[in-house]
């Protein structure tokens, strides 16, 4: 659908700008008068121009969190709610979601609730945003929970930030060591064996299972290259199911090391969701259903379901989570203390804080202990093909010596 860029004049006859979504200049006039603005200039944005809107790709959820603090600091300063769904747009430099804003604009500008508006976007404002959204609207705390929001946010972004920067220099390690090893067996190592053939001595060992190794990579590349696309697009169906959703989550759960980190990672997200849904209004029962959803684990999101029928039957919530056997006790104990105090939304959120903390702590020992024990991995094989290279080289100068 075409944006356009326009001015007008308001009732109070103050100057406004904005962009609006419609099929045709005329849509757009009678959009905005229906608005109560009287237009003075409209002009269509063309893709290219200041920013670039791709359809299909994503919003970033750090600049999701920066867009919903300023939402909170407008709407906090006073400022209605057109008016600031309408700046917001303006001054954001993600186009995807500007034209979004802008809709979500229009939309409550034809009467619709800020969460009914943001629910017709769920790619981009997941279950959790919309229901925190939903009470602080029905509270009459919109701008308190928008800044609880962007605190949630902004702790997503920086952990996941921490994880993936993390795993960056060993993730390229490994790349580049694989491509210069498979470059090295498929077409140096073959070509030195044609010279250790017409030599006709016999070979050391090392030389041996080189040349076989060699041998076997270079006889198959085709059915290599073939055949690992077709093992990668299996297992991404398979990751499709449910099956096999569940069995990758468990594996990756049971990973020497990313396992514990993962998990981790899962118990930050679970807790800081379920605090910061509870602080905002939202009941026990409707927090531990958004909170299966938003921890993207099958093994969780399953334990979940059955803390959730427990709950429901009159359980407190610190006995089932410590019966299922998935979440540390210091999770289950502090959650239980959250529950005797009536401060459970301030227990999940220290808990959040620590496993946060842990998981940069590890991360960071990760990291500094991946990058020597590749560069030793990576230098004990290219060792191990140089030297089965140059054993027969040095026999066969001994032997002319």
């Amino acid at each position: 659908m075409p944006v356009y860029k326009y001015k007008a004049i308001d009732e109070t006859g103050r100057t406004v700008q904005g962009i609006v979504d419609a099929e045709s200049p005329k849509g757009a006039t009678d959009k905005l008068k229906r608005q109560g603005v009287f237009l003075s200039s409209l002009n269509e944005v063309r893709q290219g121009k200041a920013r670039s809107f791709n359809p299909f790709r994503g919003v970033k959820i750090s600049e999701l969190a920066i867009t919903t603090r300023q939402f909170s600091t407008l709407i906090s300063a006073g400022l209605p709610l057109e008016a600031s769904l309408t700046a917001l747009s303006e001054q954001t430099e993600d186009a995807r979601l500007g034209e979004i804003l802008t809709q979500v604009k229009d939309r409550v500008s034809e009467g619709s609730s800020l969460a009914n508006a943001l629910n017709e976007h769920r790619r981009v404002f997941s279950d959790l945003y919309i229901n925190i959204v939903r009470a602080g609207e029905a509270s009459g705390t919109l701008d308190i929970v928008l800044l609880r929001l962007a605190d949630f946010l902004e702790k997503q972004a920086a952990l996941t930030s921490k994880v993936k920067s993390a795993l960056i220099y060993p993730i390229f390690m490994f790349f580049i060591g694989g491509g210069v090893l498979f470059f090295t067996m498929t077409y140096v190592i073959p070509r030195i064996a044609k010279i250790f053939e017409d030599s006709q001595k016999a070979l050391p060992l090392m030389t041996v299972i080189l040349i076989k190794v060699s041998g076997f990579f270079s006889n198959n590349i085709l059915l290599l290259l073939i055949l690992l696309p077709v093992l990668f697009f299996l297992a991404y169906r398979f990751n499709k199911t449910d099956r096999g959703r569940m069995f990758f989550d468990r594996v990756s759960l049971k990973l020497p090391v990313f396992g514990k980190i993962n998990s981790m990672v899962v118990i930050s997200r679970f807790t800081r969701t379920l605090g910061t849904l509870l602080a905002s209004g939202i009941p026990l029962l409707d927090a531990l259903k958004i909170g299966e959803a938003v921890l993207d684990n099958r093994v969780y999101s399953k334990t979940l379901e059955e803390v959730r029928s427990n709950v429901r039957e009159g359980t407190s919530l610190a006995k089932p989570l410590r019966d299922s056997g998935v979440f540390p006790p210091l999770v289950t104990r502090m959650i239980a203390v959250g529950e005797q105090t009536g401060e459970m939304e301030e227990m999940l959120t220290k808990v959040a804080d620590i496993y946060d903390q842990q998981v940069e702590t590890m991360v960071s020992t990760l990291t500094s202990l991946l990058e020597p024990v590749m560069i030793l991995i990576i230098g004990a094989v290219m060792g191990f093909i140089v030297f089965a290279v140059l054993l027969p080289i040095f026999n066969l100068t001994s032997t002319i010596g």
